[in-house]
């Protein structure tokens, strides 16, 4: 058997050709790279070298987890985002790159409202998962306090850590918050372990809610790629009947009565335009509410990727 790192990668490649693995060469080297602590460069020099029996054994289970089609980013346990690298796992959704129009929408915001009041613009990101969005925005900007929040502790654990590993623990804060459990009686507990109410009145706070929320019908969960399927959580993904169940809710507590502009920027399906705008229309019916905004922007596909709200 060839135990070089070549040939090693070349014995990965053809079991993940098999499986049906997109880019099985790539994804051999991305795990010998792994398995090394090597760069793609050293990897490359590296590829006549012989490699020990431990770290062969280690490799071929790596080979095998992919060709059962856990995500890649999970076995290796990073996916880079907007430049960056971010832990992830099985409680977090692996970040894509078509998302990253919403951090350029929501820089973009931000640049717009520093510039008019000078101060400080405070962010809430609704459905943080990995925190991707988040510290995303908070690397790019000096100008801002973004709450990242999430229902679940797993998750928000996950944020924590690459909250320190990006280094902007004094612009992201971890919360614990759950929006269907919303209402005026507040209820909702920070992540540092002291309770503080938080209500439909609080998000009168920020000046930008963000959030990529679950979008896929519940009767289309069937329907995805095995790798996400039956690995990315299913919670993160399940946006009801009609794939509205979240815009809906999170409408509801956006379209409050407001002391000032606010901005709303939603990843959506952009087979659901027509269905988020007749939303938006509906819920944004409000006579408190004298202007109201609402725009499409578009991904790296130029597909409707992402709803931006203006309103107040």
């Amino acid at each position: 058997m060839d135990s070089t790192v070549y040939g090693l990668i070349k014995r990965g490649e053809a079991g993940l050709k098999k499986a049906g693995v997109r880019n099985p060469f790539n994804e051999s080297s991305g795990l010998m790279k792994y398995v090394l602590g090597k760069t793609f460069e050293e990897l490359i020099i590296s590829y006549e070298d012989k490699i020990a029996g431990r770290k062969i054994s280690l490799f071929e289970k790596l080979i095998a987890r992919r060709i059962k089609k856990e995500p890649f980013a999970y076995i290796v346990k990073k996916k880079e985002f907007y430049s960056l690298d971010f832990l992830v796992g099985r409680p977090v959704l692996i970040p894509r790159p078509d998302t990253e129009c919403l951090v350029d929408s929501a820089l973009q915001e931000i640049k717009r409202l520093y510039g008019i009041s000078k101060k400080k613009i405070y962010v809430l990101d609704l459905g943080t998962g990995s925190g991707a969005i988040a510290i995303s925005i908070a690397k790019n900007s000096d100008n801002v306090i973004i709450y990242a929040a999430d229902n679940s502790i797993r998750s928000l654990n996950i944020v924590k850590k690459n909250i320190i590993a990006n280094g902007v623990r004094k612009k992201v804060i971890p919360v614990h918050l759950d929006i269907f459990r919303l209402n005026n009686a507040g209820g909702v507990s920070s992540f540092n372990g002291k309770h503080r109410d938080f209500n439909f009145s609080d998000l009168d706070n920020f000046d930008i809610i963000i959030s990529n929320p679950p979008y896929i019908e519940t009767g289309e969960l069937e329907e995805l790629d095995d790798d996400i399927k039956f690995y990315e959580p299913n919670k993160a993904l399940d946006g009801g009947a009609d794939g509205l169940l979240f815009y809906r809710k999170i409408f509801d507590a956006a379209a409050l009565k407001t002391a000032k502009v606010k901005t709303l920027i939603l990843e959506i399906d952009y087979r659901k335009k027509c269905d988020i705008r007749s939303l938006f229309y509906e819920k944004f019916d409000n006579k408190d509410i004298k202007f109201k905004e609402i725009t499409f922007i578009n991904d790296l596909n130029n597909k409707e990727r992402a709803v931006k709200i203006t309103y107040g």
